[in-house]
């Protein structure tokens, strides 16, 4: 299938596809005005707050932000990838799908694909018979009831036994037409160093399987009855099992993370399944590496809340700190669980219950409230080289934030605490931006007048920019001549302007096609949202002007911010050519004024 003709397939798909039919499928709509209304499918809800624009093509919910069109709806309610839900939109509208002419490298990879996944799958079966129905089981099933785990549990989790034998899986699958390599490419044997054939990979060991976003095994993780080495044995890494891209449990807990719009992220297995067992059903497991930007996009389709709850031990702590990092500015609110007295979330669930857990987590502090509290580890805060520890430390922390306001109150609560002067630690957060040159200087955390009204209404200005420019896209060349892409302020209308402002007054009048195709779903959201903002000016032209001027004085005013930083730190250090940034920031001052004045 060429590009073009896959491209026409699409656009016939979206100018065909009845979104509310589709929809209406999966969720009782009832019209109110121009829209039809119902309980969003992604999160529990009682009050309807999901809305789809039928004469737009968009579906937006104004409770957990999901948005986009019919595709995106079917891919995240069926969990299925855009061509998989292009394919199955095409089968309720009866449109035969392209032909494509498959190259021998890609037939080959499929073919490779489902010999991989079809030996995972009888291995997954070998490994509960052994368990739940042979003589092999009996000793890892006491060990399970002794870790409290119910038969019901066992069961969700798919949760087997490898026998403590040399090759009867290996033997098993051979009897089901399995070859010895592609045991082996599946991480399920081992080659023989000496001889022909393979030996089990997994023997006498607890047998976990590990399933991909849409439930197919994709490996396994086996852990010891005794006090054995290595505790835990994963599957080699293979073409389905790539432990980036895989969370422990996340099939089983999809359902539940989608209604709540929350997950909880867990070191183990074996804390995912104590937690499932104390009824904590939207748990999952990073596999025990580092919680990678795959794990969190995975979540964050589903979730606008994630609890990092690692466990409280040195290498469990540092966990938590590189998964800060990797959750930064990809507008998640994250919260930190610790577990009291050391221990970790396994422990605490088997002894104390989900009600207790449930606790600690409404009691988990923000990612920046923790990061603030760990600061005052740094140093001693009675003594002066204590509180420069702790400043330092937490001026690193509060400059990587988005949030003005929050870092705002949390300097006050900083130098309160340390019994310093206030402009001292604002001197220090300064200077550290400065080195970061990132947009968070333009929230001109310069005191406690911080304008949050002037954020809003930049926010309000660009979306109805964007909105008016949709209408009637003869504006855009007005619009382009007087700002750019690059003044907006919100990274993802930022996008989105420069796609429309590049593309004049011809510019593609299905916006489904030139912004959603391939892009992140934040973006697709933010579109959305735009679609169904309820536009009638008196005066579009008025309206535009102000949407301008308000825009333009925004990106003047966080210029003219950069520029006075920069200037203080090249004066501080004694470089002369400060006097070029005072220079530019009179220049930029002039234009501010004159703005004001026009």
């Amino acid at each position: 299938m060429k590009d073009m003709a896959f491209e026409e397939w699409i656009a016939r798909l979206r100018a065909e596809g009845d979104i509310v039919g589709v929809i209406a499928e999966y969720v009782p709509l009832k019209r109110k005005g121009k829209n039809y209304w119902g309980c969003c499918p992604f999160h529990h809800e009682k009050t309807p707050s999901f809305s789809v624009a039928a004469d737009k093509g968009f579906f937006y919910c104004f409770g957990c932000q999901a948005g986009g069109n019919v595709i995106n709806f079917l891919m995240k309610i069926e969990n299925l990838s855009f061509f998989e839900a292009a394919r199955l939109l095409a089968q309720k509208l009866n449109i035969p799908v392209p032909e494509k002419e498959k190259t021998a490298q890609e037939m080959a990879r499929e073919k490779e694909l489902a010999k991989l996944y079809r030996a995972n799958e009888l291995a997954k079966e070998f490994f509960q018979a052994c368990l739940l129905k042979s003589a092999y089981g009996k000793e890892p099933l006491q060990y399970l009831e002794q870790r409290g785990i119910s038969e019901e549990i066992i069961q969700r989790f798919q949760i087997g036994f490898s026998p403590p034998a040399w090759d009867k899986l290996s033997l098993a699958l051979k009897q089901r037409g399995l070859a010895d390599d592609v045991m082996v490419r599946a991480g399920l044997a081992l080659q023989r160093e000496k001889g022909e054939g393979v030996y089990d990979r997994f023997r006498g060991r607890i047998m976990i399987p590990i399933s991909d976003a849409r439930g197919r095994v994709v490996g396994f993780g086996g852990r010891v009855l005794d006090e054995g080495q290595p505790k835990y044995l994963n599957s080699a890494e293979s073409l389905v099992f790539n432990k980036r891209q895989l969370l422990f449990g996340f099939s089983v807990a999809q359902k539940t993370i989608r209604q709540m719009g929350q997950a909880i992220v867990m070191e183990g297995y074996m804390d995912v399944i104590a937690a499932h067992q104390a009824g904590v059903e939207n748990a999952v497991a990073s596999l025990g590496t580092a919680f990678s930007p795959e794990q969190a996009k995975l979540l964050l389709r589903e979730a606008s809340e994630i609890v990092i709850a690692y466990d409280s031990d040195a290498a469990g702590q540092s966990a938590t700190q590189r998964a800060l990092e990797i959750l930064r500015g990809m507008g998640a609110k994250v919260k930190v669980l610790s577990v009291p007295e050391g221990k970790d979330p396994d422990g605490f669930l088997r002894r104390k219950g989900g009600e207790a857990f449930r606790k600690l987590m409404e009691e988990a502090p923000s990612s920046l409230e923790y990061q603030v509290t760990k600061a005052f580890e740094a140093g001693d805060a009675a003594t002066l080289d204590g509180k420069v520890a702790i400043v330092n430390r937490a001026v690193q922390v509060l400059a990587a934030s988005d949030n003005a306001v929050e870092i705002n109150d949390y300097v006050i609560r900083l130098a309160q605490r340390l019994q310093i002067d206030e402009s001292a630690v604002r001197s220090e957060l300064r200077k550290v931006m400065g080195k970061h040159r990132s947009l968070r200087s333009n929230t001109q955390i310069t005191g406690r007048n911080w304008n949050k009204q002037a954020h809003l209404a930049m926010e309000q200005a660009e979306r109805y920019l964007l909105r008016l420019m949709w209408e009637d896209h003869s504006l855009i060349p007005y619009v382009s001549a007087q700002v750019g892409a690059e003044d907006f302020l919100d990274e993802r209308r930022r996008e989105i302007a420069a796609m429309v402002l590049a593309g004049g007054p011809e510019v593609e009048s299905d916006w489904q096609v030139v912004l959603t195709a391939g892009r992140e779903e934040s973006l697709q959201q933010e579109l959305s949202y735009i679609m169904h903002l309820d536009i009638a000016p008196e005066d579009v032209v008025r309206l535009v002007d102000d949407c301008v001027k308000t825009i333009r004085n925004n990106s003047l005013q966080a210029r003219f911010e950069r520029h006075k930083q920069q200037a203080e730190e090249l004066e501080r250090i004694g470089d002369r050519t400060y006097l070029q940034e005072l220079a530019e920031m009179q220049r930029i001052q002039d234009e501010i004024n004159k703005l004001r004045q026009g």
